[in-house]
């Protein structure tokens, strides 16, 4: 699973640069090396809960890439991909089931997991009615 989403990540990476979509701009190549020294950290610590901070770190630095993409065009990304990854951390964190230290580590990604994606979703969902709203305002107008 973690090598299936890295690969495809890469691939939508490499993909969007080629279309010249993100990544050219120094703000964005910055962030991109924060992001990577996320996982470099995962990679590196033998301590769990530094591991997942380090993931959430570098997953954040990438969702926040995202936004204001997703803010001016928000028909470019797929609702139903970001409610079901809400709904899939939400489950993930229900599956814990553990309240100790453990449990709180093991929960930490999960709920990141839900509220980012869910985030996501209600900025897309939100964005494509505003936008709406507006396109029947011009032809009302007219």
């Amino acid at each position: 699973m973690l090598l299936t989403q890295a690969v495809l990540t890469t691939v939508v990476f490499a993909v969007a640069i080629v279309r010249g979509q993100g990544g050219t701009t120094i703000v964005e190549l910055a962030l991109i090396a924060v992001a990577a020294a996320g996982v470099t950290g995962w990679l590196l610590s033998s301590e769990p809960l530094v591991a997942t901070v380090c993931v959430v770190a570098a997953d954040l630095i990438a969702a926040a890439m995202m936004v204001p993409k997703t803010y001016h065009d928000p028909g470019s990304e797929t609702l139903a991909t970001f409610v079901y990854a809400s709904i899939g951390g939400a489950l993930a964190a229900g599956a814990v089931g553990v309240a100790d230290n453990a449990g709180a580590t093991l929960l930490l990604y999960p709920i990141y997991y839900c509220i980012a994606n869910g985030a996501i979703a209600v900025l897309i969902h939100r964005r494509r009615t505003v936008l709406r709203w507006h396109v029947a305002e011009r032809s009302a107008q007219d």
